[in-house]
């Protein structure tokens, strides 16, 4: 089996801000393996601050397991994905099937999976424009980074806090920029404490938020502060394995689950994870890690078998500087699923 390694850099089109920081360019290694006549891709692309490793650790990784393919697979979350990835799309390829029915039976027949548009802007009136553009272009749910307002610049020594009043109004701005048709999705990565978390999202509880994802670092605070302020919780950085699925459904600390094929093993544990969740009554929403053509691929296709009617984050190549192919760029809301026919053209 052939192994191909290609490094690759995507500048974003502006910062995207986080509670981790501002991503403004995207670091990967993109992995190729099969033969000429059937090839299946991967990514690694880790992002500082989530708890996975670093890009040299990846690359490194890849390097040890590109030079024995045969051989025990990296252990790394990004560079682990990667590999696994690569190989179930390739075991699709060389079955003629797409990877979404490779990994569930029974798919409904589609053209399209819906996508959420994602903003970050901390003014609240570019903020709730933007919102507003994403609406009208076609998406049916926007997420809105929040808690990255915590802090913003004021000189020389770094940053001033934001008072949670304007934090509040931002997100109450979005949302009456946004139809009642559109979901408003709130993702907070951790960046607030517990009081802040009730503080910020108790005066907008009432104005239709469809969840507010990692509201704090502790997820010991989620039910707490879903319960007090009436919104849905849901993890993403806390999710990485099925016991910290388990863990955080028996508290009680989530209604949903963001699921990122990049860090979380691939497709295959992905869709399993998810099918897990649903068992428990907690649905799933496959997101990108912010990822390149080849990580969009396998998030989008996974997205397909986990809820081919859902609304998932796998819409993120409108973020780059540089337009990605078409096949995982949104058009009007929407990227098109590929057909067992087109599938091998990807």
């Amino acid at each position: 089996m052939q192994v191909t390694l290609q490094e690759f850099e995507l500048p974003l089109l502006r910062p995207l801000l986080t509670a981790h920081g501002s991503i403004v360019v995207r670091r990967g290694i993109e992995v190729r393996v099969g033969s000429d006549a059937s090839v299946g891709t991967g990514e690694a692309a880790p992002l500082p601050g989530f708890g996975v490793e670093t890009y040299d650790e990846a690359l490194a990784a890849l390097q040890r397991w590109a030079e024995d393919p045969e051989g025990e697979p990296p252990h790394e979350p990004c560079a682990a994905a990667a590999v696994e990835s690569a190989l179930t799309q390739l075991d699709a390829e060389i079955e003629g099937v797409t990877l979404s029915t490779l990994l569930a039976d029974n798919l409904p027949t589609q053209r399209r999976i819906a996508t959420h548009a994602l903003v970050s802007d901390l003014d609240p009136e570019a903020a709730a424009q933007r919102a507003a553009r994403a609406a009208a272009t076609g998406h049916l749910a926007v997420k809105l980074k929040v808690a990255a307002d915590g802090h913003r610049g004021s000189g020389a020594n770094g940053s001033t806090p934001i008072p949670v009043g304007e934090q509040t109004a931002r997100i109450a701005a979005v949302r009456r920029a946004l139809p009642a048709g559109v979901a408003l999705r709130l993702d907070a990565n951790g960046g607030w404490d517990r009081s802040t978390a009730v503080k910020v999202l108790r005066p907008v509880s009432h104005l239709d938020i469809e969840f507010i994802e990692e509201p704090t670092p502790q997820a010991a605070d989620w039910a707490q502060i879903s319960r007090t302020v009436g919104i849905r919780v849901a993890a993403d950085e806390h999710l990485r394995d099925a016991d910290a699925l388990d863990r955080l459904i028996e508290v009680g600390a989530i209604e949903v689950a963001v699921l990122k094929p990049a860090v979380l093993g691939g497709p295959h544990a992905t869709y399993d994870l998810a099918r897990r969740a649903a068992m428990r009554g907690v649905r799933s929403v496959v997101s990108s890690f912010i990822c390149g053509a080849a990580g969009l691929r396998i998030a989008r296709d996974t997205a397909v078998a986990v809820d081919p009617r859902g609304v998932h984050g796998i819409g993120t190549a409108s973020l780059f500087a540089e337009p990605l192919p078409e096949d995982v760029t949104p058009s009007g809301g929407y990227l098109p699923v590929p057909t067992e026919a087109s599938a091998s053209a990807t």
